[in-house]
């Protein structure tokens, strides 16, 4: 008996010095601040591209074709940067920042890159699940106690499979002072207090949905103490050295942030109530600082390639075909065995193409302020990186 009276001391001893070591390795990681690390830039592919190389010369001059052309076609006003199996090949600034004041784009111009925000949203929560503050299969009681939704995931908020209702709609009904702008935890407060009904319930199907996004941002902020705008400033933005890339305030709007517009007559799109709310959208960048985020995760430093691969994973079967959805990226199966793992982005008169030949680091980006359907139609460019139908991907938002 008193061999056991002493072993059960023992064992709480053990239990508080390991809570604390690990409550101290949680601390010392938010209460770090990130160096700039240039080995999370580094793209581990070996390329051989040759930059100077006939046939990588000829690709070049019909990139270059193939843009002036969407310029006088489709009025394409935007930031190019493409990268051929890990050589970027191509960089090009086709019009204007501010159409009015005639202010021509160039590499520190800031577009809002609206979905594709989700891909950051997505990184920050699993840099949280890597460093031990919070499990994607926690459900969303734990961060919200009085949240009506029994039963949804953080992991179901990733892949869209919350069912849970579009904040853009319910919001219409519920925010009635439309001049105020909503923040995120406005869209929270809704869903609470007015329990908008559900379109499935939790992981019963996919459907893309901004809500699940928003809810992200909160449970970064509140597991870790930082704003969403800062602790992605914080722990991946100025590590990655993104130094123009930022998360939007309506109420403090920058100088050189690059303005959308819409229709031959090149109206400037307003700025809205729903502005307010971010990680679902919201970051604003530029093709350089996306080039970055790109290298950093073939790199596999910031976010370990196990993360990574499950981010990568198709998470949604209702319907048969080669797209899929994983946490927080697009995907589409190409024939020969490969992926397309890309996230494209739509917000007002901005346009978004983040595209990604992850089997040899060949990187589509495209950003543009000058809304048109036509910048999603990339198979020409496929066609010229890589020949006739060698990949199948017409991007969509």
């Amino acid at each position: 008996m008193k061999k056991i009276l002493v072993l059960i001391p023992t064992i709480f001893l053990c239990f508080v010095v390991s809570f604390c070591q690990d409550a101290n390795k949680k601390n010392s990681f938010l209460e770090t601040e990130p160096k700039l690390n240039p080995s999370f830039l580094l793209n581990p592919k070996k390329s051989d591209v040759d930059i100077n190389d006939t046939a990588i010369q000829t690709k070049i001059h019909l990139l270059d074709c193939y843009f002036a052309k969407r310029v006088a076609e489709n009025g394409f006003n935007g930031s190019v940067l493409i990268s051929y199996k890990g050589t970027p090949i191509l960089e090009g600034y086709y019009g204007y920042s501010d159409y009015y004041k005639k202010t021509k784009l160039n590499k520190d111009a800031p577009f809002q890159i609206a979905s594709t925000s989700k891909t950051l949203t997505s990184a920050a929560i699993l840099i949280l699940q890597q460093e031990g503050y919070l499990n994607i299969d926690d459900t969303l009681q734990k961060y919200f106690p009085n949240f009506p939704y029994k039963g949804i995931t953080i992991k179901m908020l990733l892949n869209h499979r919350s069912g849970l209702p579009s904040y853009l709609d319910f919001s219409e009904t519920y925010w009635l002072n439309k001049k105020m702008y909503m923040s995120n935890a406005d869209v929270l407060n809704q869903l609470v207090k007015f329990k908008p009904k559900i379109y499935a319930s939790p992981d019963r199907q996919f459907k893309y949905n901004n809500t699940n996004y928003v809810l992200l941002a909160l449970i970064i902020e509140k597991v870790s103490g930082y704003s969403y705008s800062d602790f992605l400033q914080r722990f991946i933005f100025k590590p990655l050295g993104m130094k123009n890339t930022y998360v939007f305030d309506p109420k403090n709007r920058r100088s050189n942030e690059v303005r959308g517009y819409k229709g031959s007559s090149w109206s400037e799109d307003a700025i809205v109530f729903t502005d307010g709310v971010v990680g679902d959208k919201g970051i604003y960048s530029t093709v350089l600082d996306l080039y970055k985020w790109d290298q950093a995760l073939y790199a596999g430093k910031l976010i370990s390639p196990e993360l990574q691969s499950l981010a990568f994973t198709p998470q949604s079967f209702e319907q048969a075909g080669s797209k899929n959805y994983g946490l927080g990226w697009r995907m589409k199966d190409q024939s020969d065995g490969t992926r397309i793992i890309y996230h494209n982005g739509w917000w007002h008169s901005f346009n978004t193409v983040f595209n990604r030949k992850i089997s040899d680091g060949t990187s589509v980006i495209i950003l543009s302020n000058h809304y048109s359907s036509s910048v999603y139609k990339i198979q020409e460019i496929w066609d010229i990186l890589y020949g006739n139908s060698s990949v199948d991907m017409n991007a969509s938002e």
